[in-house]
């Protein structure tokens, strides 16, 4: 295969980028999940949307993001129909017993209210549980076969993750387990003191951990259910990988030789991040820890082929988030909970308090030939892996970021398709026009860590009017609306900027839908014309990925105004030869 190489294919598909999260039914219980995506894959089906991205769905900490969950493979509890369509064991009379004592209609207004919705959700599933474990666990019915059958397919995963759910309960939910007590602090002490619990409190103890198996047996059930209604529908199900796992998570906990616990990573220096002085001085820290790539491969990498695996279970496409990682990722020599103490610091003195250590490019730099074409091979070698693993599912990496030369070259041999964000992309002195795309290539304004293209555009219109001519704010602001104009043919007067509207949004759409991109995908903000933000990175003040629609899936079907955007990105879709 040349370094050029690209699919055949003539297939041109288009997405809707929304989080799970965001959807909205009327009867749901103050978030998204699958009987929601549910009515959303009818929607798609009427106006020829071909895939739905979605945001990683594996179960989350106590920060509810979707890139820092507690388990590579377990899925988040919150996403599940929790409703007695989807939990067999609940009847009508108890499920509206337990919704009388929440304030629900609070719940189902504005944006999700984590800490009160999985109260609920998990005061429901333990009901649920509770009438199966009486009813069915170890009597031989039909669906404690099912459950069983379950639990020996998925016990590479299952029974650690159920272990370390345990131990999280007895720490009051606490999942950084290098604080929990010393008598469990490790897979190995673990293992020992739950077996001993078993022997003192055989009862609850076993309960316990049948009750987190039994969650994720009906996750699965519920997930897989929907992707093969999706399929029957004519819509794929797009999910999400992220590089790096949580140090606070089953996977490390259980499988420590396949990390590096002394490295983390994350993002070089960005002055972009006007509001974070740390990111700015010394980069993202994500908290990630390394992968100890000799030992995984001494075992086929047996982790990462379940991971995704698992994924593909469900997912007809994914995207790996922060590919780049593969080839070589920024790292830090101490973890993010000790930022502030190294803010302050140089270079010398931070590499003093880290045994010589400075942040750099691991496993090696790009600062020589050498080096970057071993970095090259090296990623070659994981994401071929990745792609065995995936089976006939489409790979598409997300390769934004400080991107080295000869990462795209290598993502088009290995025909994996890499991201335009067309006002980023720019050739021969202006922007890059969307019929030069490669064919593999995954076309987006932006993503779930991005602003609208409403607010994107009146932001910098706003900072264009406002800043000093000719400053570097103002030439900011410019390239921005100038790339957006002319990649949609839109009419650019750096000094009559209009404001965003529907003939804006429309022309954007339009462009993006024309190019020569295999996939394409838009948020559903934007498609809509809606300025809220998914995720603000670097922000904690529990705003972030908790947005959700203002209509519910019906009225974005059966409103007028609604139904009108849905029949003109319908036309749009098939006068660009992408409908379903």
């Amino acid at each position: 295969m040349s370094e050029n190489a690209e699919s055949t294919t003539t297939n041109r598909n288009a997405g809707i980028l929304i989080p799970v999260f965001s959807i909205r039914k009327d009867s749901d219980l103050g978030i998204g999940d699958v009987a929601g995506l549910r009515s959303l894959i009818n929607w798609a089906a009427e106006t020829g949307v071909e895939f739905l991205q979605l945001l990683p769905i594996n179960e989350t900490g106590t920060d509810n993001s979707p890139y820092n969950a507690i388990s590579s493979v377990a899925l988040e509890p919150l996403t599940l129909d929790c409703s007695p369509n989807g939990l067999p064991e609940l009847t009508q009379e108890v499920y509206e017993d337990v919704l009388g004592k929440y304030d629900i209609r609070h719940l189902r207004i504005g944006p999700v209210k984590y800490e009160q919705v999985r109260i609920l959700k998990l005061d429901l599933l333990w009901r649920a549980f509770s009438v199966f474990e009486s009813e069915h666990f170890q009597r031989g019915t039909s669906q404690d076969d099912a459950f069983h059958l379950f639990c020996d397919l998925e016990a590479k995963w299952l029974g650690d993750y159920c272990l370390y759910r345990l131990l999280m309960d007895m720490e009051e939910g606490q999942q950084s387990w290098p604080e929990w007590n010393s008598n469990y602090d490790s897979i190995a002490k673990a293992r020992d003191f739950v077996d001993k619990l078993l022997d003192v409190e055989p009862v609850k103890t076993e309960r316990q951990l049948v009750y987190y198996a039994y969650i994720q047996w009906i996750a699965f059930t519920q997930w897989r259910g929907v992707s093969a209604y999706a399929k029957d529908n004519g819509v794929r199900l797009m999910g999400d990988i992220p590089f790096g796992v949580s140090l606070n998570s089953a996977d490390v906990f259980a499988n420590p030789e396949i990390f590096d616990l002394n490295w983390y990573g994350g993002a070089p220096p960005e002055t972009l991040f006007k509001d974070d002085e740390f990111v700015q001085k010394w980069g993202q820290n994500w908290g990630i820890p390394l992968y100890r790539w000799d030992v995984l491969k001494e075992r086929d990498y047996d982790w990462w082929r379940q991971r995704v695996g698992k994924t593909v279970d469900i997912f007809s496409m994914f995207r790996v988030d922060h590919a780049l990682g593969f080839y070589r990722i920024y790292s830090f020599p101490w973890n993010p909970v000790r930022n502030s103490e190294f803010l302050p610091l140089s270079e010398d003195e931070a590499a003093e308090r880290c045994d010589g250590k400075r942040p750099c490019f691991k496993p090696r730099s790009d600062d020589n030939h050498d080096d970057a074409m071993a970095n090259k091979e090296q990623g070659k070698v994981y994401l071929k892996m990745l792609q065995e693993a995936a089976g006939e599912a489409e790979v598409i990496a997300e390769d934004l970021g400080m991107v080295p030369d000869y990462v795209r070259p290598s993502l088009a041999y290995l025909n994996i398709a890499g991201m335009k964000v067309p006002q980023w992309e720019h050739s021969d002195g202006g922007v890059t026009p969307g019929s030069d795309y490669p064919h593999v290539s995954f076309a987006a304004y932006a993503t779930h860590d991005h602003a609208p293209l409403k607010a994107q555009w009146n932001e910098q219109r706003q900072l264009l009017a406002n800043a000093e001519f000719e400053s570097h704010e103002w030439w900011e602001a410019h390239g921005v609306l100038k790339s957006l104009s002319q990649f949609a043919g839109i009419e650019f007067d750096a000094a009559h900027v209009p404001e965003y509207s529907d003939e804006i949004r429309e022309s954007l759409l339009r462009a993006l839908f024309e190019s020569s991109s295999r996939d394409v995908a838009v948020m559903i903000s934007d498609l809509l014309g809606f300025e809220e933000r998914i995720n603000v990175p670097g922000i904690m003040d529990g705003v972030n990925w908790a947005w959700r629609l203002d209509m519910t899936v019906d009225e974005l079907r059966k409103n007028p105004h609604w139904a009108y955007l849905n029949r003109r990105m319908k036309k749009m879709l098939q006068e660009s030869g992408r409908a379903s």
